[in-house]
């Protein structure tokens, strides 16, 4: 029986009734016909942006039908590639572009696969071995399991994308940390320092600036949350 599995965040693919799940320590996500998302990457630098990434969209524009195409949606939201309502986020739109590709496909391995990029920042670019070595300290699983194998070729099909002289220095990353559903991404700027004068200055006086970047949903529970966390934590 031929059974194909994904895991945090991805979707069950099977050519016949799916076993129980097996629960996978690290959340690190895989397919077992990992080719099928790099069709699917290649696919959709092709195609023209959808307004949302579905199943119709995977069927009939990408060519990808059956179990298979139903697993790419869920990896492509835990790499930040997809909103979870399934609009093409920004990093999507980077992807397309010959120029952004690089960066966008490192960016969304550190999205989806936070564990392995706390180990090196450059995972992208260790040999094949070096890699199972490290899915296995995480996953705990033998070097010979095939849910090892599948998760490194997933891995292994974003990175096709990524060269091996991107420059990952850059302020454009964000450190491997993807945007969870009802989490806002805060950034402190430089204070600015300004002096006052009159009877009451006795001194500097410090101020910071706070970009707030919200995840791109419209559940208002979502928002909410935020703006009530942000009023609790930062507003006293």
């Amino acid at each position: 029986m031929a059974e194909s599995q994904s895991n945090g965040g991805g979707a069950a693919e099977a050519k016949s009734a799916p076993t129980s799940r097996r629960e996978i320590p690290g959340g690190l996500p895989y397919l077992a016909a990992s080719g099928t998302l790099k069709r699917a990457l290649e696919g959709l630098t092709e195609a023209a942006q959808p307004p949302k990434f579905n199943y119709d969209f995977l069927e009939n524009v990408l060519k990808l039908k059956g179990g298979a195409g139903r697993a790419i949606p869920p990896i492509l939201k835990k790499m930040g590639m997809l909103s979870p309502e399934g609009v093409p986020t920004e990093l999507y739109a980077k992807f397309r572009t010959e120029s952004g590709r690089g960066r966008a496909a490192y960016q969304a391995l550190r999205n989806g696969f936070p564990e392995i990029f706390k180990r090196s920042d450059y995972a992208h670019s260790v040999p094949d071995s070096k890699l199972r070595d490290v899915i296995v300290e995480i996953t705990g699983l033998k070097p010979n399991d095939k849910i090892v194998q599948a998760i490194k070729g997933t891995f292994n099909s974003v990175k096709s994308f990524v060269p091996n002289d991107l420059d990952i220095s850059s302020e454009d990353f964000d450190g491997g940390s993807g945007a969870d559903e009802g989490s806002a991404a805060l950034t402190t700027s430089t204070p600015n320092h300004s002096t006052t004068h009159g009877p009451s200055s006795d001194g500097i006086r410090l101020a910071y600036n706070i970009n707030i970047v919200l995840p791109e949903t419209s559940d208002l529970k979502v928002l909410n949350a935020i703006f009530r966390s942000i009023k609790e934590n930062l507003m006293q």
